[in-house]
């Protein structure tokens, strides 16, 4: 049988379209957001970070080369054991192609380790721990999106000038806190600032007053807060109750990085704290639309870590939709072959290890007569590039690399 020029055209259209698809395992596209929806950390990812995910779909039309995309979410109660049932259950019964949120380090280790035996993808936005992109690095199935432990120690390590030269630490008692401890530690000494004491407090602890009233005694000029979530907002509002920033010592809030939390800790108690982010809504014209479509749908202004979801989600979906796969290697080869514009960065880049590099910034909470508006409560004090900030590749931190 012969067959017209148009409709072999046609035909030839016809199975180039379905090769390409089939490309795409089990014909969608699934994202699941495993994060804290009930706990400490529901406000700076839980919700929100859902929220930003879905807008990053709906930036594609809710489709990839007419390939649906959908979006699940898993509340992992920052238990490890927990994070490993949903993933398993998603990874093997709702074919699930990617992890992302993750907003507890050591759940985030324990979804890291399922995906790479299952041949999937963890877009690693909340958790902190600096071993992602080090000792249990895996660049082939994860990617470390916004911020770690090595990165803040570096940041603020930076700012010691700005800080001063005696530290005291209250640091959250699990793997994000002691990290982010010792990242700090390392970054300081070398400007000369000294540590003078420190305590550790549970996860989940609402009564700072013991280990206020200890950083009060030892007279430090620097009261650093190792802990985020609910944690960071109650050790804020302690140490003014307690006079520390009235008496003179600073207080570096290094996981208050968020504008809904600030907002809770209200300008009156939080003022003059500092803290380093990784984003703030004023960077580019995409972070004002990012943040007021958010604010519409959400009646809050979104955290660095949903902002940084979406950035991650939407670079994931943008690489699935050049490459026509869901396959982890495929695709983070296509990330790492382009570079981040969007409303988290204005440059970023996907290095070989892992790690998203992009700047930071140390800020400070205004003064209530300084603010302008609702959201208008962090300014800039320093801005620092990526790559003075974050682990340099040639400290060889990642064993994967050094295999390949």
């Amino acid at each position: 049988m012969r067959v017209s020029g148009f409709a072999a055209s046609a035909l030839a259209l016809m199975l180039a379209s379905t090769c390409a698809q089939a490309q795409i395992a089990n014909g969608s596209i699934k994202i699941g957001v495993l994060t804290d929806l009930s706990g400490g950390y529901e406000q700076n990812s839980g919700n929100g970070s859902v929220e930003a995910a879905k807008m990053a779909a709906e930036d594609f039309g809710g489709k990839i080369n007419g390939i649906p995309i959908t979006v699940l979410a898993g509340d992992h109660q920052n238990k490890p054991d927990v994070g490993v049932s949903l993933a398993n259950r998603w990874f093997d019964i709702d074919k699930v192609d990617v992890i992302t949120d993750l907003v507890n380090s050591a759940v985030g280790f324990a979804v890291l380790d399922i995906a790479k035996s299952k041949n999937r993808m963890v877009l690693l936005t909340s958790a902190g721990s600096a071993d992602f992109t080090g000792k249990a690095c895996d660049p082939d199935h994860s990617v470390h999106w916004v911020y770690d432990t090595y990165q803040i120690g570096r940041t603020i390590g930076q700012a010691v000038p700005q800080l001063g030269k005696s530290w005291f630490f209250i640091t959250a008692d699990y793997a994000f806190g002691l990290g982010l401890e010792q990242a700090v530690i390392a970054s300081i000494k070398p400007f000369g600032a000294t540590v003078v004491g420190s305590v550790k407090a549970p996860l989940g602890t609402t009564d700072f007053s013991s280990f206020v009233l200890q950083a009060q005694a030892s007279k430090a000029e620097v009261v650093a807060l190792n802990n985020g979530g609910d944690d960071g907002i109650n050790s804020v509002k302690a140490a003014r109750e307690f006079g520390l920033i009235a008496g003179g010592q600073k207080i570096a809030a290094l996981g208050l990085d968020s504008l809904p939390a600030i907002k809770s800790t209200s300008l009156e108690v939080a003022q003059g704290s500092m803290f380093t982010t990784t984003w703030t809504p004023d960077i580019n014209p995409e972070a004002a639309a990012f943040m007021k479509r958010f604010i519409e749908r959400r009646k809050t202004a979104p955290s660095t870590f949903q902002v940084g979801t979406y950035s991650a989600v939407l670079n994931y979906l943008k690489a699935v939709q050049a490459t026509n796969s869901t396959d982890p290697k495929t695709v983070i080869a296509k990330m790492r072959a382009t570079p981040v514009k969007d409303a988290f960065t204005n440059a970023g880049v996907l290095r070989e290890d892992g790690r998203m590099v992009h700047d930071v910034f140390l800020v400070q909470v205004k003064t209530p007569a300084e603010s302008k508006g609702e959201w208008d409560l962090i300014k800039v004090v320093r801005q620092m590039k990526g790559e003075d900030v974050f682990r340099p590749l040639s400290d060889n931190a990642c064993p994967a690399l050094a295999k390949k």
